[in-house]
């Protein structure tokens, strides 16, 4: 990873908040990288706009930072670096989308408090769905169950019908920074359209698919930073 070589990394989290999905992640980069992991707390219920304000906040000054948002923080770090409250080096973008992924089915999992069942107990069958893969799930189940053991339901619930709302593609179209999208080949959560719609919005996103589910940087991290580490050799 020698590109990222002295960089600030700006980790910013999923729909949970934690960060603590970066926990496996973060060993691989090398120990002169400089990372900040942003965290959404667990006993507010926040706008949107106070999301993005509250990972703003936890971003210190200096060199403009690489932003790596994942999922939920997906159209955090867009209005973010779009209305210039943050200045980044690049946005990368994981899994991610900049308008409700699936506005129906979303709509009817936040009417029947799907959210209640993401907890540290919830159906192993539903986490197999959305992992698909028996090996990937041994190895992830156990950081599930910890960061969620950390989040309210009512919590959960709250930010998916944030989700269900936003719409940041007018924020997407004013970044003028390196971008790139790393789209989950096998993605139950967010659907491939949603990284057709950020690069309608965005032209110069580049977009490279990964074979991974949902949780990409997690099922998949050094396929992820071997391609954050070409994508900024193209850009030298």
């Amino acid at each position: 990873m020698t590109v990222l070589r002295n960089e600030h990394l700006v980790f910013m989290p999923g729909m949970d908040g934690t960060g603590l999905s970066f926990e496996p992640v973060l060993p691989l980069l090398l120990d002169s990288a400089k990372i900040t992991v942003v965290r959404y707390p667990a006993d507010k219920l926040l706008s949107f706009d106070e999301t993005v304000e509250c990972a703003a906040a936890q971003i210190p000054p200096g060199d403009p930072p690489i932003v790596i948002a994942e999922s939920f923080s997906g159209p955090v770090a867009i209005k973010m670096i779009g209305t210039g409250r943050i200045k980044a080096r690049a946005l990368i973008l994981c899994a991610t989308f900049a308008k409700s992924p699936r506005p129906v089915i979303w709509r009817v999992m936040h009417f029947l408090r799907l959210p209640l069942l993401i907890k540290p107990d919830m159906p192993k069958r539903f986490f197999r769905f959305v992992i698909g893969d028996d090996r990937l799930i041994a190895e992830l189940l156990p950081l599930w169950k910890k960061i969620h053991a950390r989040v309210p339901a009512r919590v959960m619930q709250h930010r998916l019908k944030l989700i269900n709302d936003l719409d940041v593609a007018a924020w997407l179209a004013q970044i003028k920074i390196p971008c790139l999208y790393l789209q989950a080949a096998y993605d139950r959560v967010v659907p491939a359209s949603c990284a057709e719609e950020i690069k309608k919005s965005a032209p110069f996103v580049e977009i490279i698919k990964i074979n991974a589910p949902h949780f990409i940087l997690q099922a998949a991290p050094k396929a992820c930073f071997q391609a954050i580490e070409d994508f900024f050799i193209k850009q030298q």
